[in-house]
């Protein structure tokens, strides 16, 4: 067998020409194969990217409506604590500026009440619109006399401008059972 040698007779800026118009012709193929690759891998993925993206929408919506309604009870709950310690501070604050009721009641039972059994007390210190504080005093007194003397003892008190004793205490005449209320500053 007999090999048959190719001669090209083209010149060489003709072959330079036909191998130049080969390559372009193949990165041209290769360059539209890329690209419809990417076209249909593309639209392949366009089913998943949208349900991934709905996914997400909804999460974000979901995670929205929770972190609301939580926040809102906590805030509530927060709010309500941030009150509770604002009226614990107002009334510590007011406590530096009010009598003590101790006092009050030391210089109540100091005045003389000879015949009076003292029962029980109740102190109500000034408010912060009023500055005038209010004691009661319970007891029982032996006579009306003594009950009338005693009333009389605690009126003339610097720091009582008022001290108040219903008509209805001397309906008996021993054995009285009373409640005076003192007003004033009761600061003694």
């Amino acid at each position: 067998m007999k090999q048959y040698e190719l001669t090209n007779l083209l010149p060489r800026s003709a072959a330079r020409a036909v191998r130049r118009g080969y390559f372009v012709r193949l990165i041209s193929v290769v360059i539209g194969l890329t690209i419809l690759a990417l076209i249909i891998h593309g639209a392949l993925l366009m089913p998943a990217y949208l349900y991934a993206h709905g996914e997400v929408i909804r999460e974000q919506t979901e995670l929205d409506r929770i972190s609301a309604s939580s926040s809102t009870a906590e805030q509530h709950s927060i709010q309500a604590h941030i009150n509770s310690v604002k009226e614990d501070i107002t009334y510590l604050g007011r406590l530096g500026t009010v009598p003590a009721a101790s006092s009050a009641f030391r210089a109540v039972v100091s005045v003389p009440h000879t015949g009076i059994k003292i029962t029980g007390f109740t102190y109500a210190a000034p408010s912060s619109t009023s500055k005038t504080a209010q004691m009661t005093i319970t007891g029982t007194a032996n006579t009306r006399d003594q009950l009338r003397q005693y009333v009389q003892e605690l009126g003339k008190l610097p720091y009582v401008t008022n001290a108040d004793l219903p008509i209805s205490s001397y309906a008996k005449d021993s054995n009285i059972p009373f409640t005076v209320t003192l007003t004033g500053s009761l600061i003694p």
